[in-house]
């Protein structure tokens, strides 16, 4: 009796003292991840917001995915002195200060140029900070310098050693400080020393007498206390009374350093122990943690020698700087879910959690395939209900309204009587309990493997069985309805009891989209609003009705959720529902339709969570279990991010050829890309180092695209054969929980060069080109149809010119043989008439005289045809003819003038020559009749490609001016005219007239091919 009492006491409250939870969830980053080496001497965030690290083996530059790593290279001048770094200090132009164990050194990040400063004397370089006047203080194993914001890369340190710029001498400087009124605070190998700035030409150096020295580490919080780190621990000291000095934190290890966060929480590392926090906005300075090494996803190492956090009062983020574990990073994000897996798993193994549930006392009841445990939320004791007992597998926890709590288990149905638990034998026909839930009216529903219970009140059962269409039909969710009617999740279906008690059964069908999603149902919920949200193995179905009928709307992983099997839902005081699913946690807003997905990256240590395990607890907070995972949280009091970070450009290729795109921008202004390297891409990051591989990014193309382009996670981006001119890249992203930054975008001026063939002097060269060209065919075509022309113009020439001589020929044969004889005739017809008598012989003389008359004037159009007369060579022989005839035997001289055979060389238009001839016959007659010449001239003058014929006689003349013109003037105006030359009178009373008609000529009489 004395062994099973024992035994009992053994099983029922055994309790397991596997230490208080005390669990961190850090991120870390090492050699694997591309850090240099593990050790991390010193940390610091710049202007731009990159992290740089020191390590022992070279300088790192962290933008939340990849290392950049500086080192010292032999035969290089512009790389670091050493690649041992001890210290960090950016300044107020933002140049890095980099000092080494063995040098200091001054990296331009814009055009990647380090300078080394010190020729002969090479410092070891354990401290640097800036004071407000820009000079730069050196802390070194020797003691502290000033150098001076202006100094030359070529000062020699030692020429400091007697200067004022030399202080502590024979002192090692572990640490610097400048404090919020401008004191230096050193800390040294002798104590700690404040120095003031200089004040009518006087440095005043004052020293902090401690019981302990030396100190490595100072830090100020906000309420201006200075907090000391020595060899034996940890001080607050006044900054205004030297001596007035409070122990905090006594050890027998040195403080390595020491960080005041924004949130008012003093860290302090203290070698071989871990990291403490205290709560510095509480007046008693509760100890927050107390964190050591090996701990799972917590830290990794005993000896952190660096605390950091930047400036930003929103940064989430605080870097801790290990001695052989690389740099690890806390969020406080990360660390809003509370662990309790580690209060009841042994170690070394592994537990599995499936079901979950808080008492009125505040206890955690946790199922498992160990049997029952149940933790002290506020000891943090744990009791063991071992499996033998209860069963191997523990599927639902309740407790009715009555406070009797109620297991279910692979081996049926128990109850807690006060002291143990019981299975009652009325429900031993249960062989395993899937499901426990209690509806309003207090009446309990026992879900089995096989069929649904009800038990009322008075303790009754109701059996309930359901049709399957799956593996198994497991009851795996209950959830009653405002009407009243109860809903029941298998793993075979979907089934709905009205208040009568009739089963409608819902199954998936394959060519209904709006049909159950699943047949395999872990959990039911009837929201605030009353509407039914059911979680299966494929994702989540929101129940709605139309036209009467039941349909589904589905969520799945292409809608944002985490996995698509989806084990249990809970519903926060916002409406938002959480979800355990394979892949974390998903946090669903139904008004938004957006889901926040959380993993082990987030601070859960594991992803994979299990079905039943899921809780809301009285007071709100949220139990989710799983493989070695038990986690809760208050959804109200879970610290999302409110940091915004800045977007930085971190590499700039031409057809995959990296550039330098800092000192591009820094010089132009402007990324220019030439003709023959439009293939361009970008990587850019978002420095956000909470959750860097969930921060998302928009980008857009200002000349090519209006709208945003939201990428996801995707931080490359690529363009092409992009059409010459300006644009702007403008690059956007958010942190991990969706908060963009619209204030800081960044903007990259981007030139596309014109090819040469797209240039403006290009246009116009080829515009006059084609022009030319265009000129040239023209030309070309008009001169080819102008020697057609020509051509043609010489064969009409040739034919008109044989039909003139044939037609002149003919005339002058026909009308000359006519005239002749008809003048023949007339004079047979005198000579034979007797006597002629007075009518008839005049008769026959005016025929005569007519005939002759005609053969006159046949005889100078037979002329005027023929071509062999169209020069005027030829005009001129004609007009001396005349001349010769007409002024024979009248007393009146005829000369003539310019008359040679050069002028056959000038032939004249068809029709001209005929004309001239008439013009100047009728000028002769006019002389002849009306002049009373003594002398005439006929003239031909030839001055360029003009000539000029004119009649001159010494007659009476008349006066031009007055005398009205008769008709043979007219005639030979107009015949002038005809032939486009220029006719001029001249003549005066007394003093004779010139007629003068000017012509253009020819340049040579043409040779015709025949």
């Amino acid at each position: 009796m004395m062994k099973v009492f024992f035994l009992c006491l053994a099983c029922f409250w055994a309790c397991f003292g596997f230490g208080q939870s005390n669990s961190v969830f850090l991120d870390q980053y090492s050699l694997e991840e591309g850090l240099s080496q593990s050790g991390v001497n010193c940390l610091l965030k710049d202007q731009q917001g990159y992290i740089w690290l020191g390590t022992q083996n070279g300088l790192n530059r962290f933008d939340g995915h990849q290392f950049v790593t500086y080192q010292h290279q032999p035969f290089q001048a512009n790389s670091l002195s050493n690649e041992f770094i001890l210290s960090f200090c950016e300044d107020r132009q933002g140049h890095l200060w980099v000092g080494t164990r063995q040098g200091l050194n001054r990296f331009d990040r814009i055009n990647g140029i380090i300078t080394r400063y010190g020729t002969s004397y090479k410092l070891t370089v354990n401290a640097l900070v800036e004071d407000r006047d820009g000079s730069l203080w050196i802390g070194t194993p020797n003691g502290l310098f000033r150098m001076k914001s202006t100094a030359s890369p070529e000062l020699d340190f030692q020429n400091l050693v007697s200067s004022s710029d030399y202080l502590l001498k024979d002192r090692v400087i572990y640490t610097l400080h400048r404090d919020s009124q401008g004191f230096l605070w050193a800390g040294t190998s002798q104590g700690l020393y404040r120095i003031s700035p200089v004040e009518k030409g006087i440095r005043r150096v004052i020293h902090w007498s401690l019981p302990h020295t030396p100190v490595y580490s100072i830090v100020q919080d906000a309420t201006y206390r200075l907090w000391v780190g020595t060899e034996v621990g940890l001080h607050q000291i006044s900054t205004q009374k030297p001596g007035s000095v409070q122990r905090f934190l006594p050890t027998q290890q040195p403080v390595l350093a020491l960080l005041v966060s924004h949130k008012s929480v003093l860290w302090v590392s203290v070698r071989n122990e871990g990291i403490y926090r205290y709560d510095l906005q509480d007046p008693t300075l509760p100890l927050l943690s107390h964190w050591t090494g090996n701990a799972k996803k917590g830290l990794q190492s005993n000896v952190v020698t660096s605390l950091y956090q930047g400036p930003d009062p929103k940064e989430d983020v605080i870097w801790l700087g290990t001695r052989d574990a690389g740099v690890q990073v806390f969020s406080q994000a990360k660390n809003s879910f509370r662990h309790w897996e580690d209060l009841i798993t042994p170690p070394g193994s592994l537990q599995s959690f499936f079901s979950l549930y808080t008492d009125r006392h505040h206890n955690l009841w946790a199922g498992t395939y160990r049997g029952l445990f149940c933790i002290n939320q506020h000891t943090l004791e744990s009791q063991h209900f071992s499996e033998k007992l209860l069963g191997e597998r523990i599927y639902s926890i309740l407790e009715d309204y009555k406070g009797t709590l109620w297991v279910g288990s692979s081996k049926g149905l128990y109850r807690w009587s006060g002291s143990q638990f019981v299975s009652d034998p009325a429900y031993r026909e249960f062989p395993m309990v899937s499901k426990l839930y209690e509806d309003r009216h207090h009446q309990l529903w026992i879900g089995t493997g096989k069929a649904l219970y009800k038990r009322n009140r008075a303790g009754q059962l109701t059996r309930f069985e359901f049709s399957s269409k799956g593996p198994e039909s497991t009851i795996e969710a209950i959830q009653e309805m405002p009407d009243g009617t109860l809903w029941v999740g298998t793993m075979g279906g979907l089934n709905r009891i009205d208040t009568n008690g009739r089963i409608t059964p819902y199954y998936n069908q394959t060519d209904d989209p709006e049909s159950l999603l699943s047949n395999e149902i872990y959990d039911l919920h009837c929201d605030r609003k009353g509407q039914l949200w059911v979680t299966s193995s494929k994702g989540l179905s929101r129940l709605f009705f139309r036209d009467g009928q039941p349909r589904f709307e589905h969520f799945t992983e292409q809608d944002g959720l985490a996995n698509h099997v989806v084990y249990g839902m809970l519903e926060d005081q916002e409406g938002r529902f959480w979800m355990s699913t394979n892949r974390g946690l998903s946090r669903f807003d139904p008004r938004t339709q957006t889901f926040r997905n959380y993993s082990s990256r987030d601070g859960l240590m594991a992803n994979e969570f299990n079905t039943g395990a899921f809780h809301r607890s009285a007071d709100g907070t949220f139990f989710f279990g799983g493989i070695g995972l038990l986690v809760s949280f208050n959804p109200q009091e879970l610290t999302e991010s409110r940091f915004t970070p800045p977007v930085v450009l971190t590499s700039f290729r031409k057809f995959e050829k990296p550039f330098a795109f800092d000192s591009l921008l820094a010089h132009d202004h402007q990324l220019t890309i030439q003709a023959n390297e439009n293939f361009f891409s970008f990587v850019y990051n978002t420095l956000d180092y909470s959750s860097p591989q969930k921060n998302q990014y928009a980008y857009l193309l200002e000349g090519f695209q209006t709208n945003w382009n939201f990428s996801g996670t995707r931080r490359y981006i690529s363009f092409s054969n992009l059409s010459p001119g300006t644009y702007t890249l403008k690059v956007k992203a958010s942190n991990a929980d969706g908060l963009w930054n619209d204030s800081q975008i960044l903007q990259i001026p981007i030139v596309v060069v014109p090819p040469f063939w797209q240039r403006w002097w290009f246009y116009v060269i080829c515009l006059l080109v084609v022009g030319g060209t265009a000129q040239l065919i023209y030309q070309s075509r008009v001169r080819r149809q102008v020697a057609h022309l020509l051509e043609l113009e010489k064969v009409k020439l040739v034919e008109n010119e044989r039909v003139r001589k044939l037609a002149a020929q003919d005339l002058h044969d026909e009308f000359g043989n006519t005239i002749t004889r008809i003048s023949m005739l007339t004079e047979i017809i005198k000579a034979r008439l007797p006597e002629p008598s007075a009518e008839v012989l005049p008769l026959l003389t005016k025929i005569s005289d007519n005939a002759n008359r005609m053969y006159q004037g046949t005889k100078d159009f037979i002329w005027a045809i023929n071509p062999d007369h169209d020069n005027l060579y030829e005009i001129a022989i004609r007009l001396k003819d005349f001349g010769d005839d007409v002024l024979d035997k009248t007393g009146i001289r005829f000369d003539i003038n310019g008359l040679d055979e050069s002028l056959r060389n000038y032939v004249l238009p068809m029709g001209m020559s005929r004309h001239l001839i008439f013009l100047f016959k009728e000028a002769i007659s006019n002389t002849l009749k009306h002049a009373q010449a003594t002398q005439t001239f006929l003239a031909f003058e030839r001055q360029g490609d003009e000539a000029t014929i004119r009649w001159i006689d010494n007659g009476q003349g008349f006066d031009a001016r007055k005398s009205r013109k008769g008709n043979g003037l007219l005639n030979m105006e107009s015949r002038a005219r005809k032939f486009e030359g220029i006719f001029t009178l001249e003549s005066t009373p007394a003093q004779g007239t010139v007629v003068s008609v000017c012509i253009r000529l020819p340049q040579k009489k043409p040779t015709v091919s025949k």
